[in-house]
C-alpha cells in the first residue's frame, strides 16, 4: 500500500499513552491551564514528579503574578496494563498582576541524589473586555448576570466560531436551566456537548465574579453581511440567606443575555480552481491500492480528511488524471462530524475508481485547495508524489490499430461472395478474348443490376426487402440479443458480479458497434453526446446511462445489489430495443 501525507494541524488536547513493557524513567516537568489569560481572572500552574521519590522542591518565583492559592499538594498512582505509574504533584492558582507575555521559570526538586528541574514556561495575559451588555434581573444589583459571547466578531464565510452563554455571579446558586435559545438565522449551527465547565474567577470594574460556561454552540456562517444572534433566557435558583432560607428553596430568577452581532466576509477573489469550499484547517491521506495493473482491471484511490470547516459547504477533492486514464464521482464510504474538545471537526473517506483506458506509465496528482483563515490565504495541498502508475495490455485490449480489447467488436458483414464474384468479373475484362465475345454496354448493364441488387438486400438497418417484408434482423442487433439472453440467464445463478460483468460487456458491445466507437470513446460524457448527435430520445440516454452506472457500480465500487439486477436487465434491453428502432428509422431517411 502506498501513502501519501500532508497536514495542517488545529489545536488538541495532548494525549500520554503509557505502553507495558517499557522501563519507569524519573520525569519532573512543569504544566499551565492555559497559555492565554485575561487580565482579572486566575489560572492554575502545576509541577509533577513522576515515577520517583523526591525530596526540598523548590517553586520558582512569581514576580509577574499574585498567588491567591497553593501549594497544593497530591500524590497518586495509576495502572494501566499492569505496569504502574506514581505522581507527586504541586499546584498553583495564579492571577496575572498587569497585561504582557510573562515567564514561570523553572522549579527544582531533588531525586536520588539529583537535582531534577521543570522547563519554563511562557503565559500570555491579555487585557480583560469592556464589561458586557447585561440584562439585571428585576430588584436585583449587578452580582449575577449572564452573557452571549461569540470568540470572534469578524468572521469569513464558513469559518467555524463559538457562541457560549457565560454565567457570572457573586451569589449562590442553585442549578441552571435553558428555557429560551436564539435560532441562529444564517447559521448552520451544532450544538456542542464538550467543553469547559470549570470555574473560574475574573474580576470586572474592581468586582470579582466566578464564571461558568452554561451552554456552546458551534456556528458556520452562510450568508455574507452583518448577522444577529439572538437573546437567550436561563433560569437560575438564588439560594436564600437566613435561618430558613434551606426550608423556602432556592428563588427563581430569569436571566437573559443582550443579542450580539457579526460581521461575516466573503472569501477572497478568485477562488482556486478546483476549491473544496472548506474554511479552517484540513490534513489528508491519499494512498492507492497497487502501482501497477493491466487494461483489465481498475484502480481504487482512497483519500481520508480531516478539517474544522463547515462540512455541508465541503466538495470532494479533485484528481487530475491524464490522457488514458478515467476517473468517476468518489464513493463515501465513512463519514463522522464530531468534537474533540475545543471545536467541531468533520472526516470523510472516499473512494475513488480509476479506469485504465491504454497501457504506459502514468502519474496521478489529488488536489485539496482550500482558506486558511489564521493566514486569510487560500492553501492547497497535491498528493504529487503518488508512485508512478504502470498500465500493461490486458488480455481483451485491444488498440485502436486491431489489438484486443474489453469491448467485443461484432465482425463485419460478410461480404465474401461479392468480393469473389468481382474480381472474377474483373478478371474476365481483363481478358482480350472477352471484349470479342459480348458487348461491352450488355456486361455493363449486367454488372450494375447485379451489384444494385446485392448492395440492397445487404444493407444494414434496411426496414424492408424488395418484396415489401421486414428485413431481417442487422448483425449488431443479433449479436446484442444473444448477449442479453446470457446476462438475464445470469439473474438466477447466484453472482451478481458475473451478471452485471455481462450485462455492462453487452451494453459495450451493441454501442461500440451501432455507432462505430472506440474503447477510448466509451465515456459517460462522450457517450451522452454521441446519441444526442444521432438523435436518440433524451428518455433512451438517461436509461443507458442509467444501466451504465449501475454496473460500474456493481463491477468498481462494490455496490452489487442483487435486488435491482432484473430491473436492470430490462431497462437495458428496452434501452437497446429503442435505440435499435432509431437507427432503423434514420437509415430510412
Amino acid at each position: 500500500m502506498y501513502v501519501i501525507r500532508s497536514a495542517r494541524f488545529w489545536r488538541v488536547a495532548a494525549l500520554f499513552f503509557m505502553l507495558p513493557g517499557l522501563s519507569a524513567a524519573q520525569v519532573f516537568e512543569a504544566k499551565v491551564e492555559t497559555r492565554e489569560v485575561t487580565l482579572g481572572s486566575t489560572f492554575e500552574v502545576s509541577f509533577s514528579l513522576k515515577d520517583a521519590r523526591g525530596e526540598r522542591f523548590r517553586a520558582p518565583e512569581f514576580p509577574d503574578f499574585k498567588i491567591v492559592g497553593g501549594p497544593n499538594e497530591m500524590r497518586g498512582m495509576t495502572i494501566i496494563n499492569g505496569r504502574s505509574s506514581s505522581h507527586h504533584t504541586w499546584s498553583y492558582e495564579l492571577e496575572p498582576r498587569r497585561a504582557g507575555t510573562f515567564t514561570i521559570g523553572p522549579a527544582s526538586i531533588v531525586s536520588d541524589g539529583k537535582t531534577l528541574t521543570t522547563q519554563s514556561l511562557t503565559v500570555r495575559v491579555v487585557p480583560a473586555k469592556a464589561r458586557p451588555n447585561v440584562n439585571l434581573p428585576p430588584g436585583s444589583s449587578d452580582n449575577l448576570f449572564i452573557t452571549g459571547e461569540l470568540d470572534r466578531t469578524v468572521a469569513w464565510l464558513g469559518q467555524q466560531l463559538t457562541w457560549r452563554i457565560q454565567l457570572y455571579t457573586q451569589l449562590s446558586l442553585e442549578g441552571a436551566d435553558m428555557i429560551e435559545m436564539p435560532d441562529f438565522e444564517g447559521f448552520y449551527a451544532k450544538e456542542k456537548r464538550r467543553f469547559d465547565t470549570r470555574v473560574r474567577y475574573q474580576t470586572i470594574r474592581g468586582k470579582k465574579y466566578a464564571v461558568k460556561t452554561l451552554y456552546e454552540e458551534a456556528l458556520f456562517p452562510q450568508e455574507t453581511g452583518e448577522l444577529t444572534i439572538g437573546a437567550a433566557k436561563v433560569r437560575v435558583g438564588i439560594e436564600q440567606p437566613g435561618t430558613f432560607g434551606a426550608f423556602l428553596g432556592p428563588k427563581p430568577v430569569v436571566l437573559q443575555t443582550q443579542p450580539i452581532q457579526l460581521t461575516v466576509k466573503a472569501l477572497p477573489a478568485p477562488l482556486p480552481d478546483p476549491f473544496s469550499g472548506g474554511v479552517g484547517q484540513y490534513e489528508w491521506q491519499v494512498e492507492t491500492d497497487r502501482d501497477s495493473l493491466s487494461t483489465d482491471d481498475a484502480l481504487m484511490l482512497k483519500v481520508s480528511l480531516r478539517g474544522n470547516g463547515d462540512s455541508k459547504r465541503f466538495s470532494a477533492p479533485a484528481l487530475v488524471l491524464p490522457p488514458g486514464l478515467e476517473g468517476f464521482e468518489p464513493k463515501i464510504v465513512e463519514e463522522e462530524e464530531y468534537e474533540n474538545g475545543e471545536e467541531v471537526v468533520h472526516s470523510k473517506v472516499l473512494e475513488y475508481v480509476i479506469l485504465p483506458k491504454q497501457p504506459g506509465e502514468y502519474h496521478i496528482a489529488a488536489v485539496l485547495s482550500f482558506f486558511d483563515p489564521d493566514s486569510n490565504r487560500f492553501q492547497t495541498l497535491k498528493a504529487d508524489s503518488l508512485p508512478v502508475l504502470r498500465v500493461t495490455p490486458g488480455k481483451n485490449y485491444r488498440s485502436d490499430s486491431g489489438a484486443l480489447d474489453t469491448l467485443p467488436v461484432q465482425p463485419p458483414p460478410a461480404v465474401s461472395k461479392e468480393s469473389g464474384i468481382w474480381e472474377k468479373i474483373s478478371a474476365w475484362l481483363q481478358s482480350p478474348f472477352s471484349w470479342s465475345l459480348l458487348a461491352l454496354p450488355v456486361i455493363l448493364f449486367g454488372i450494375f443490376y447485379l451489384l444494385k441488387k446485392r448492395k440492397t438486400s445487404s444493407v444494414p438497418g434496411s426496414a424492408r426487402t424488395t418484396a415489401g417484408k421486414p428485413a431481417p434482423a442487422s448483425a449488431p442487433a443479433k449479436a446484442a440479443r444473444e448477449r442479453f439472453a446470457n446476462a438475464a440467464r445470469l439473474i438466477n445463478a447466484g453472482n451478481p458480479r458475473f451478471f452485471y460483468d455481462e450485462l455492462f460487456k453487452s451494453l459495450q458491445a451493441y454501442i461500440a458497434s451501432r455507432f462505430d466507437l472506440t474503447p477510448t470513446q466509451m465515456t459517460q460524457e462522450n457517450l451522452r453526446k454521441v446519441l444526442t448527435e444521432k438523435r436518440v430520445s433524451a428518455g433512451t440516454i438517461q436509461n443507458v446511462l442509467a444501466v451504465w452506472h449501475t454496473c460500474e457500480q456493481a463491477l468498481f465500487a462494490g455496490q452489487t445489489q442483487s435486488a435491482q439486477m432484473e430491473s436492470t436487465w430490462r431497462l437495458a434491453e428496452s434501452a437497446v430495443l429503442d435505440m435499435e428502432k432509431n437507427y432503423r428509422r434514420s437509415s430510412n431517411t
